[in-house]
């Protein structure tokens, strides 16, 4: 009798093992599933677009082959080839329906924009870039949509609150030609209108073209972040102006 006693005490452990074991590979699954990088897909409802009219951009947000309902954000950034990335608009897009996040945009000359996606989702960010033309004289002129050569996108994250006298985080995300810039040399250049001092912080590579370092902000204002980018090896040396507000 005490013999099958132990023999059903063991049965009862393994089941419980089992089961622990079962439940750690479904947790580890799950996580693994909510790691997997969004994709963004970018749809404009033709080409050219048109000049001055209002124009829907869309975005359709998908993690795993699923829609994505809840991004944290989906932003356009858009500007034209002669007034450079510096002069970029930022335009936030709502969500319609089944991951499809939306724009409605005017483009207000005729020539080559830049457009690229900002989209967020949990602590992951895609941003995949678009060049597009406006107006009928525009694509008369041949021009290759394809030639990206050269492009560089930055996007500084500015989603944060930044407060004067506690640590905050720099994050800047960087692709060149559609790919991460990686293995980069990458510091940030802070200046404020209430002080002639210029600082730099070295940034470091957290993720494939994700550059962070932290620095305390001495006092509210607004500050110029100067994102410096390089390989001197591949004698690259870029630079983008960001500008941010520090609050009390």
């Amino acid at each position: 009798m005490k013999n099958v006693f132990i023999v059903v005490v063991l049965l009862f452990i393994s089941a419980c093992s089992t089961s622990n074991t079962e439940d750690h590979s479904s947790t580890a699954d799950d996580q693994n599933a909510a790691a997997e990088l969004p994709e963004a897909k970018v749809d404009f409802e033709h080409e050219p677009i048109p000049a001055n009219e209002k124009t829907p951009i869309k975005a359709t947000v998908t993690q795993g082959g699923e829609p994505v309902p809840d991004a944290e954000y989906v932003k356009f950034e858009i500007w034209h080839d002669s007034d450079g990335q510096d002069a970029s608009k930022t335009i936030k897009a709502e969500h319609e329906e089944d991951g499809v996040y939306q724009i409605m945009h005017t483009f207000k000359k005729e020539g080559t924009y830049q457009v690229i996606a900002h989209t967020q989702v949990d602590d992951l960010h895609v941003m995949p870039h678009h060049e597009i033309t406006v107006g009928e004289q525009a694509e008369a002129s041949g021009h290759d949509h394809g030639n990206n050569s050269g492009k560089f996108m930055v996007h500084l994250m500015e989603e944060q609150t930044f407060q004067a006298g506690n640590e905050s985080t720099l994050t800047t995300h960087i692709n060149h030609m559609e790919e991460p810039f990686s293995n980069g040399q990458v510091r940030f250049e802070i200046s404020s209108d209430q002080s002639d001092k210029h600082t730099y912080v070295e940034a470091e590579e957290e993720e494939l073209g994700e550059y962070t370092a932290t620095y305390t902000f001495p006092e509210p204002g607004s500050y110029t972040i100067n994102i410096h980018y390089e390989k001197p090896e591949e004698e690259i040396h870029e630079h983008k102006k960001e500008t941010i507000d520090v609050v009390q």
